[in-house]
């Protein structure tokens, strides 16, 4: 389906050729907290921004306690909003939202920096339609410096570059990604700010702008950089907070599934992508049984044959060949052929969306996507769903 949709537009879509005679105050959202590790270069490089218009930054300090928030303070060309008790990111946003004085409202997160020019080819699509409520850049990661943040770089490509130009295609943008996205302030002010209580305010806000018939646009040709868990336990938390806040909103946005008044959107985008993580789970549990299961049948056999009580594998005097179907074993290695062929034509495409070159030393974090990768977040979704229903609660 996403090789379909992708031949049939999404490939050519490009970024409105419109200029721009009045550029809109923008305002950029910084939320901290015990940020001092990355926070000054966020704000270094959104100062660095090319804006013709009127640039706001604002960091909103969450209650740090690191020292960031009495340094941060005294940095020239932003305001500094100071919450003394720490309450999540979607509470600074909207502590942000509410002293925010621009038309086109940015967020940013303190460990993410975005590249010069990325304003100025996003404001387009808001100039060209007046019901695009939101923007999605092109996030990347920072060079990677070990095995785990390669393995990501790539997913990046492919999830932010490849599949959102698919989606967006269709309108079909089920979230804007939390380290930067842009939105039109009058979001904010006729659907309400940022969930407090959601675990993935970005996926939420989206699929709220969806129902209410806002459009969501990407914009590849801004590109943001944003840092990446470097272990695979901090990875574990990053994707277990992202799959359990999937969970959460598909059965809060559950009435949109498969409901032709939502277009492709409700028909296809939702389905298959937060429907996904169920049947990757409920995969990992089924092969989980399978393994246990297969174990047990073998010590049943294998217990009795050690013993003398089994003679043989038919258990009457006679071997029993092994045979193997031929044309099942066909069909199995064509599938397997095709979906490879697919896969490698998006892999392909996602370089190319990222402006890199293919080399070696992108096989192994690919092959890792392909073989293991699968299986990591195959049992993250196993675990988000088993501390969702359970009902732990998730701390930040």
């Amino acid at each position: 389906t996403y090789l379909v949709l992708w031949l049939d537009n999404a490939y050519h879509t490009r970024e409105p050729e419109i200029e721009i005679k009045q550029w809109p105050p923008v305002t950029l959202l910084i939320p901290s907290f015990n940020s001092g590790h990355t926070i000054f270069r966020c704000i270094e490089s959104c100062k660095q921004l090319e804006y013709p218009g009127e640039l706001e930054i604002m960091v909103v300090d969450d209650g740090s306690y690191d020292g960031s928030y009495e340094k941060i303070k005294g940095l020239p060309g932003i305001r500094v909003l100071r919450k003394e008790k720490n309450s999540g990111k979607a509470a600074a946003l909207n502590f942000g939202l509410a002293n925010a004085k621009g038309e086109i409202i940015g967020c940013v997160d303190s460990d993410t920096y975005p590249a010069k020019d990325a304003l100025v080819h996003a404001m387009k699509y808001f100039m060209a339609d007046g019901k695009v409520g939101a923007v999605v850049l092109f996030i990347n990661t920072t060079p990677p410096k070990n095995f785990i943040q390669e393995v990501q770089e790539m997913e990046y490509w492919i999830s932010f570059g490849f599949f959102f130009k698919t989606v967006a295609a269709v309108d079909g943008l089920y979230v804007t990604p939390g380290p930067m996205a842009l939105y039109r302030k009058a979001v904010f002010d006729t659907l309400g700010c940022f969930d407090e209580q959601n675990l993935t305010e970005d996926m939420e806000i989206a699929l709220r702008m969806q129902r209410h018939g806002w459009r969501i646009r990407a914009c590849h040709s801004s590109v943001v950089y944003t840092e990446v868990p470097a272990t695979l336990g901090a990875l574990y938390k990053q994707r277990l907070r992202w799959f359990r806040g999937g969970v959460m909103n598909m059965l809060k946005y559950l009435d949109m599934f498969f409901n032709p008044a939502y277009g492709d959107f409700g028909l296809f985008v939702l389905p298959v992508t937060l429907g996904s993580g169920f049947f990757a789970a409920l995969f990992i549990v089924w092969t989980i049984w399978t393994v246990i299961d297969g174990a047990i049948n073998s010590l049943v056999w294998l217990v009795p044959w050690l013993s003398g009580a089994v003679t043989s594998i038919s258990g009457a005097g006679k071997a029993v060949p092994i045979t193997i179907d031929p044309y099942l074993f066909q069909s199995v290695f064509i599938f397997a052929i095709i979906s490879m062929a697919i896969w490698a034509y998006f892999v392909k495409e996602s370089f190319a969306i990222s402006k890199t070159k293919p080399g070696a030393k992108y096989i192994r974090p690919l092959l890792a996507m392909v073989y293991l990768y699968p299986v990591f977040i195959g049992l993250t979704f196993v675990s988000a769903y088993a501390h969702e229903f359970s009902g732990k609660r998730y701390k930040w």
